[in-house]
């Protein structure tokens, strides 16, 4: 194996760079900032069964600062919202399949959304807007948080148009759906997440860019596990 020989000060730099972006396994968490982050295929023939995960759910307040591997990165966007057949239909079920929750993955180095059909995150803010993402302090120190956000435009021009009831009866079905299938999958995979509901949201909406037909349901904070008791 050929080495690279760099000056003293510029091989400090590289180790300094590599470790803030080294996640778990040595895969780096996020190459690109502005130009957003393509995701790895998901890894369909792993996990424990269904039953055992489930027995496994649980919410967890308590995280380690240890960052997400790209795959877990991949796998947990995928869970919530991605493509799981051929006719683009995905893992989470949606009324009349208008798909109105988008999902946001705010990480240490910005805002994305994620983009099911490519499967990518795209990027819609740089820096650390963890703090948007909810009040308590265990949110700003976590890896990902995911916020489920409807977008009830999707909605206009409808032969008839859905009660303000049934609007918001939707969006929470399906953004709970794409909550619980992060839940199973943080289960199987060790990780740990807690749903909340306590969100920065004016700050969120102006950091996101969000438009008045969006409106924010909820979060999911996802990491790596400190001792925690869950519920």
């Amino acid at each position: 194996m050929k080495r690279m020989l760099f000056p003293a000060g510029a091989a400090a730099i590289a180790a300094i760079i590599m470790g803030l972006c080294m996640g778990e396994e040595g895969k780096p968490q996020n190459e690109a900032k502005s130009e957003g982050i393509a995701l790895d295929k998901p890894q369909l023939d792993k996990g424990m069964p269904l039953m055992q995960a489930l027995k496994n759910r649980k919410s967890s307040r308590q995280f380690s600062d240890q960052k997400l591997s790209k795959t877990h990165l991949s796998e947990i966007l995928w869970a919530a919202d991605g493509v799981n057949r051929d006719d683009g239909k995905r893992t989470a079920p949606s009324a009349m399949n208008k798909r109105l929750v988008d999902v946001y993955a705010v990480i240490e180095e910005g805002i994305y959304l994620y983009d099911p059909g490519k499967h990518q995150l795209m990027p819609v803010a740089q820096g650390d807007f963890r703090k948007t993402a909810g009040t308590q302090p265990f949110v700003h120190s976590a890896p990902l948080n995911l916020i489920y956000v409807a977008d009830y435009d999707r909605l206009t021009g409808m032969p008839r148009q859905p009660e303000e009831s049934d609007k918001a009866a939707w969006a929470c079905l399906e953004a709970g759906h794409k909550a619980q299938n992060v839940y199973l999958y943080c289960a199987s995979e060790g990780l740990a997440a807690v749903a909340r509901a306590y969100i920065e949201k004016d700050k969120f909406a102006s950091a996101a860019k969000l438009r008045p037909g969006q409106k924010i349901l909820y979060s999911q904070t996802i990491g790596h596990p400190a001792a925690d008791k869950g519920k």
